[in-house]
């Protein structure tokens, strides 16, 4: 179930962070989690229609309530890059272009977190 977790739990924080981005007084902040949800939707669709390449359609995604719980923008987006780390060899199953596209989601969750950190 990992590959549709993966694009699930990218879908939930796009929203999440979607949420974040209009509700934030930050101008930094809001261009941030700007990028990051436009972003990290785009790498799950790539990712979600390679991995049907390879291995067939998906038929069952998790609903958001199954994967996270909307938190601060700074632990959500630290949660997603966790979890893909810690399932990206389940999510990929050795095929090395999935492996490539999921570090592409973590170099967007690397950046962002840099963003919403240190960037005022």
């Amino acid at each position: 179930m990992s590959a549709p977790e993966l694009v699930s739990r990218c879908f939930a924080a796009r929203t999440a962070a979607h949420l974040f981005h209009l509700e934030t007084a930050s101008y930094a902040e809001h261009m941030a989690l700007g990028d990051f949800y436009d972003e990290i939707a785009s790498g799950a669709d790539k990712f979600v229609e390679c991995f049907q390449g390879v291995f067939g359609k998906i038929k069952r995604y998790p609903d958001d309530e199954e994967t996270e719980a909307r938190t601060a923008p700074i632990p959500m987006i630290a949660g997603l890059r966790t979890w893909l780390v810690d399932h990206r060899d389940e999510c990929a199953k050795d095929e090395s272009e999935l492996e490539n596209l999921i570090d592409e989601l973590l170099a967007t969750c690397d950046r962002t977190l840099y963003k919403l950190k240190y960037l005022k």
